[in-house]
């Protein structure tokens, strides 16, 4: 997951509820939290690049395994 600690539509709090969440119920995720960001990400540049590629390592690691639901079927 990715918030952006400034986001006016998204609470920092609630990015941490739904981590601690997910981890409870066992789905893999992490949480990245970009200083100074809004919910666009549009402050600089290189947070949206470091956003997709850490969502590409995700989906490389887990797409397709057992257990874990392929997105979009």
């Amino acid at each position: 997951m990715v918030a952006g600690s400034d986001d006016i539509r998204v609470a920092v709090l609630e990015d941490f509820l739904l981590d601690h969440a997910l981890h409870s119920l066992g789905v893999p995720s992490t949480l990245l939290i970009f200083p100074g960001e809004g919910h666009s990400l549009g402050k600089n540049p290189w947070h949206g690049k470091i956003k997709v590629r850490e969502e590409l390592r995700w989906l490389e690691k887990y797409a397709g395994k057992p257990g874990v639901t392929s997105l979009g079927k």
